[in-house]
């Protein structure tokens, strides 16, 4: 890729996920400036995930997807884009408003000069990540990577005067992508049932067929029991007639010896 910058500027290479911010590292920009020509060369190791992963939460596969959005300064998630919203939470938690450039950020929540002043005073907190059990001043964002951004590296720049007034900036591929990171599912739940299921069947001599019964056994046979036993005579058991031929029978004696 080439083209002309006419003016002195700063020109990141990142993926398509990622976004410029103030904790970019420098090897990822290139200072241009006119009458010069600037060629870098990157390599590129991109990632491949399996389709189970999608099934897994964000905490367990330790990656985000970009449609698994989590914040409301970017429309998509990114590792970069997750560290610009926590700056943008520590500093209305610090100082009660924002810097004047954070993306989707309401009017009254923007700093005025005592913001800004505040902002400038609390610079080091603000600018600089930390890790968790890090002790050193900064901030600490708990931010997961993107499960699908490709890594870019820088193999070599180059610079050259030109008789331009302008610069030019080529970005090339030292080589084609031999290397690529893939996140395979180990065990999903369709692999834990099985393994339960094996686990049972070999050492209990169970099967998914014995927990069905096992379940009938508890919950619904004593039910159908009651439900037909409702109609049941015990006196019928014991004499082998009902209770109410009996009562008929001596009502039928009493009328006869009346008469």
């Amino acid at each position: 890729m080439t083209f002309n910058v006419l003016l002195a500027s700063k020109i990141f290479v990142l993926n398509e996920e990622e976004v410029p911010s103030i904790t970019t590292p420098e090897s990822d920009a290139i200072n241009v400036t006119p009458e010069m020509h600037h060629r870098r060369l990157i390599s590129i190791k991109d990632i491949q995930n399996d389709a189970g992963a999608r099934s897994i939460s964000p905490v367990k596969r330790k990656c985000r997807y970009t449609d698994e959005n989590n914040i409301d300064v970017y429309p998509y998630y990114s590792y970069t884009a997750c560290t610009v919203q926590c700056r943008k939470d520590a500093q209305l938690r610090i100082c009660n408003c924002t810097n004047f450039y954070m993306p989707n950020t309401e009017e009254d929540l923007k700093c005025n000069m005592t913001g800004v002043i505040c902002l400038n005073n609390n610079l080091e907190t603000l600018s600089v990540l930390k890790a968790r059990w890090s002790s050193r001043t900064g901030l600490f964002c708990d931010c997961l990577p993107s499960c699908t951004e490709a890594e870019i590296f820088t193999v070599k720049d180059f610079k050259s005067v030109t008789n331009n007034d302008y610069a030019s900036v080529a970005i090339e591929l030292a080589f084609l992508p031999t290397e690529r990171y893939r996140r395979n599912v180990v065990r999903g739940a369709l692999d834990l049932v099985v393994s339960t299921g094996g686990t049972g069947g070999l050492f209990l001599g169970a099967t998914i067929l014995s927990f069905v019964e096992l379940i009938y056994i508890i919950l619904i046979r004593p039910f159908c029991n009651i439900y037909s036993q409702r109609y049941k005579d015990p006196w019928h058991e014991k004499y082998g007639r009902k209770l109410e031929d009996n009562k008929f029978m001596q009502l039928r004696l009493k009328r006869e010896s009346l008469k």
